[in-house]
């Protein structure tokens, strides 16, 4: 027989058992559904984790800092080694210091955490400018800056602020009256006196209100306004790192040793830019080889996270691979009842001259179908499945008080709250091979047993 007459018979001895091979397909259906479903459910939590992966600017940043009972800092050598790791594309020191600023004159005064860094790596840093520019290398030894868009809301009136600095996390927790402040391309004076401008009630601590004190102003520039990457979630100016050292080493002059600055030799903190995400865990154990450093990046919570999405992933597709399971159970049994019912059909086949092959061909093809055509509109039923899901999801989590809470924890954005569910092509087509391959090995041992059979006892059976 050839491969298109064992089709038309599988066909046709399948069509006359309606009800039964309908009931077998039915229960193919609900297992490759089922896993479809529940690996569609660790597919949209994976696929949202990445989103936030890839909305993190500093994933690929590798924090290094120095060991707290070391007499040293980072030394400039040490920096020299972290540059000659494989797989780094960058790296700098950082400096940090809380400053004074004045904008307008002198007629709004805030203080500011400053971050000091090479300006040739803000770039490559994730401080990537949305107005204005970034830092270059030829604005090293300058007081060019970029800041944070969050610094508008930074500052008050001359005699009305604080001697710290305002937190605002975002625009929608900025308090009542603060006024905001137009920042690109605006001239600041920084001063070393810590609380000029501050309202009188925060003044009579000592050197503070020392009149003798012999403070210095430097004018900078802001030259670009800069994203905020999600790793320290703070409001920030960053200066190239040599204009930092400078402004506070005449910190130190006029405060001596009252300024609050460690003066330790070396960096306390450094921090290594990697060329992509794969080869940061590498790059951090050769950090920790090259001393007693503090290494940190986002990318050891990540590894955590996506082992745990693994495995839940794993879990569901089990739970679901139970159904099928039972669907292969269900394929066996009605192949086995076919035989008991055709093995007349088989011993008339052997005689008139069928190979042996082309029975257990048959049969096996008889299971791969009811498999492929379970797998088939399982595909589509978990489609369906999946598109209800997503669209209901926003009312069953609001209904339960999760909307919010899961939009943030798990899906990163209120637009994407609602997507639980996601089925990638590779899901669909796996599903129905994996189905196909559940009735194949389901048919297996039937169709075997059909070949067995004797030819002149099948003809005699009833």
């Amino acid at each position: 027989m050839t491969s298109i007459d064992i089709l038309k018979m599988a066909l046709k001895n399948l069509t006359k058992r309606k009800l039964r091979t309908a009931l077998t397909i039915l229960s193919v259906v609900i297992g490759a559904s089922s896993i479809i479903i529940m690996v569609s459910l660790g597919v949209a939590l994976d696929e949202s984790f990445d989103k936030q992966i890839q909305s993190m600017g500093n994933i690929t940043s590798i924090d290094v800092n120095a060991n707290y009972n070391g007499k040293t800092g980072i030394t400039t050598e040490d920096i020299n080694k972290f540059k000659n790791i494989e797989g780094v594309s960058a790296v700098t020191p950082v400096l940090r210091s809380e400053l004074r600023m004045m904008i307008n004159g002198d007629r709004y005064v805030g203080s500011f955490t400053v971050m000091g860094v090479d300006p040739a790596t803000t770039d490559l840093l994730g401080y990537t400018a949305i107005e204005g520019r970034g830092l270059t290398e030829e604005d090293a030894g300058t007081y060019n800056m970029v800041v944070n868009p969050l610094i508008a809301y930074g500052f008050d009136k001359k005699g009305k602020g604080e001697p710290y600095p305002r937190w605002i996390y975002t625009e929608e927790e900025v308090p009542e009256g603060v006024e905001k402040h137009e920042l690109l391309n605006q001239k600041v004076t920084i001063t070393t006196d810590r609380n000029f401008g501050v309202n009188k009630k925060y003044l009579g601590n000592g050197s503070d209100v020392d009149k003798t004190l012999k403070h210095k102003t430097y004018k900078a520039n802001i030259v670009g306004v800069v994203n905020k990457p999600e790793m320290y979630g703070e409001n920030y100016v960053i200066l190239p790192i040599d204009t930092l050292e400078k402004i506070r080493k005449d910190t130190e002059k006029v405060y001596g040793n009252n300024n609050g600055q460690n003066t330790r030799k070396g960096y306390d903190r450094v921090i290594v830019k990697c060329q992509d995400i794969e080869v940061v865990q590498q790059v951090m154990d050769n950090i920790k080889d090259l001393g007693e450093y503090n290494v940190y990046s986002p990318i050891e919570y990540i590894s955590s996270a996506k082992k745990t999405n693994t495995s839940i992933q794993v879990l569901l597709g089990a739970i679901g691979g139970i159904s099928l399971f039972i669907a292969a159970i269900g394929i066996t049994n009605t192949m086995v009842m076919a035989i008991y019912e055709r093995t007349r059909e088989i011993g008339i086949m052997k005689v008139i001259g069928a190979k042996i092959t082309d029975i257990k061909r048959l049969f096996l093809l008889e299971a791969i179908l009811i498999g492929f055509l379970g797998g088939g509109l399982g595909v589509l039923f978990s489609h369906l499945i999946s598109f209800a899901l997503n669209k209901l999801s926003p009312i069953i989590m609001q209904l339960m008080g999760m909307g919010v809470a899961m939009g943030g924890m798990v899906m990163g954005a209120e637009e994407e709250v609602s997507k639980i569910s996601s089925i990638p092509l590779w899901l669909s087509i796996a599903s129905l091979i994996f189905a196909s391959l559940i009735g194949l090995m389901a048919g297996y041992f039937p169709a075997r047993r059909a070949v067995k059979i004797e030819a002149l006892k099948a003809i005699k059976s009833e």
